[in-house]
């Protein structure tokens, strides 16, 4: 297996992946033996997640012109944590930072650990944690989202009208948001993120059975 996995993201086209050899769709395992994955990226093809050259009839609209946003970061006693807006697709698995950034204030240094089992958990790669004093190492096991086993083992997990996630280490040759850590990310696979190649969570706002 390669060491990373190699995305490229075609023009008005799919993606374009090489070395993965733990791909998951609607979270089961798909078989890929080895071969180069063609991964729709306009979110119409008859045959998702791979691309039946639907786009070129379809089409994938450009991004609109934005403003980056600047990084949030927050300083706790243990750790320090950041915030990259311009990387979230608002998926809320962060929900719990609030009250845990609040007891780790407060001295819990067990919510410290959880603050960074959090953090560790967010697809996007949007927060990122590093420790502030000598000895913290965060939690001891991985994080604690809820996708089946199967697509927490894998390196591409395709979620059901949703992202791919990518869960390992990757090259890819679009410009990656700042302190993402080339580990994971979410790719669009909807046609409508204003962010693409990354997801936003437009693919909410799809009602036509995409899958």
């Amino acid at each position: 297996m390669a060491d990373r996995v190699q995305i490229k993201v075609h023009d008005k086209g799919p993606y374009e992946v090489e070395g993965a050899e733990r791909v998951t769709y609607c979270g089961k395992q798909v078989e890929v033996d080895g071969d180069t994955l063609w991964l729709c990226r306009c979110g119409h093809s008859k045959n998702p997640p791979f691309c039946d050259s639907t786009h070129r009839t379809v089409g994938i609209p450009d991004n609109p012109e934005r403003e980056a946003k600047d990084i949030h970061v927050w300083e706790g006693r243990n750790l320090r944590t950041y915030f990259n807006p311009n990387a979230c697709m608002h998926v809320f698995y962060c929900k719990p930072l609030k009250a845990l950034r609040a007891a780790e204030l407060a001295g819990d240094d067990e919510a410290a650990r959880e603050i960074a089992r959090v953090v560790g958990g967010c697809p996007s790669g949007a927060l990122t944690w590093e420790a502030k004093v000598d000895g913290f190492a965060g939690p001891s096991g991985p994080p604690q989202t809820p996708v089946t086993e199967a697509d927490r083992h894998a390196q591409i997990a395709v979620q059901e009208g949703g992202e791919i996630r990518v869960q390992c280490a990757f090259d890819l040759d679009a410009e990656t948001p700042e302190r993402n850590d080339g580990e994971r990310t979410t790719l669009c696979r909807c046609g409508l993120s204003t962010n693409k190649p990354f997801c936003d969570g437009r693919h909410k706002k799809r009602e036509d059975g995409f899958r």
